[in-house]
């Protein structure tokens, strides 16, 4: 009982010695680890261990599954998306002044537009945004829209106004629960001719037309 007593003193001795080392944070961490190891009394120390694995839970999420295990709520990377959750999965374009332009810029683009422009979060949450594509049909810019939406995104109605715009019109639970709103109204367009196709633009929102005689006018 003595010599462990012993031992217990010098253990305490030593953590007051490492912990006035003239060096890092990290590496005090290190050597403090390696001198109680030395020591023969690691396993004795709870707050050693404690001390190395908080420096490790302090690391920066690098990925969109790190920051989905570390953000509360759904893992979105798209329409609803905490701006954590957004950047992860995006690649911010640093030189638009405004902030909120995402690359790639779209395939055979002359004037560079980036993929994702006039990106929205006020509260926190992605809520609006233009995703700009290279010309393609009708159909496939709508499956295109589906890529933004969580699974559980329900398609209330779409419609083709005239030769100017089409839209679609979804429901989401998920969406609900993050931002308060369920609907999301996406507008498909070309923005160079102002007609339906080829599509060249989707724009998102949460603007509420559970049928189509409530649709925002193109």
């Amino acid at each position: 009982m003595a010599h462990h007593t012993g031992v217990m003193a010098d253990c305490e001795l030593l953590v007051a010695a490492a912990r006035l080392l003239s060096v890092k944070p990290s590496t005090a961490v290190s050597a403090l680890v390696a001198i109680l190891v030395l020591a023969g009394c690691a396993g004795g120390s709870p707050a050693a261990g404690s001390s190395a694995s908080s420096s490790t839970s302090l690391a920066t999420p690098s990925s969109p599954a790190a920051v989905a295990a570390t953000t509360p709520g759904p893992a979105l990377t798209g329409f609803g998306a905490t701006l954590a959750q957004w950047n992860a999965a995006h690649t911010l374009d640093a030189s638009v002044p405004a902030g909120n332009a995402y690359l790639p810029r779209v395939v055979g683009d002359t004037d560079g537009t980036d993929t994702w422009q006039v990106v929205m979060a006020p509260s926190g949450r992605v809520n609006s945004y233009t995703l700009n594509l290279a010309p393609t049909t009708l159909r496939a810019a709508e499956a295109r829209v589906r890529q933004e939406l969580p699974p559980d995104a329900r398609l209330l109605w779409k419609h083709t106004f005239g030769n100017t715009c089409a839209q679609e019109q979804f429901e989401s639970a998920t969406l609900a629960a993050v931002l308060g709103d369920g609907q999301v109204n996406v507008e498909l367009d070309n923005a160079v001719s102002s007609a339906v196709t080829p599509v060249t633009e989707e724009l998102f929102s949460t603007y509420d037309a559970p049928t189509v005689a409530q649709a925002p006018h193109c």
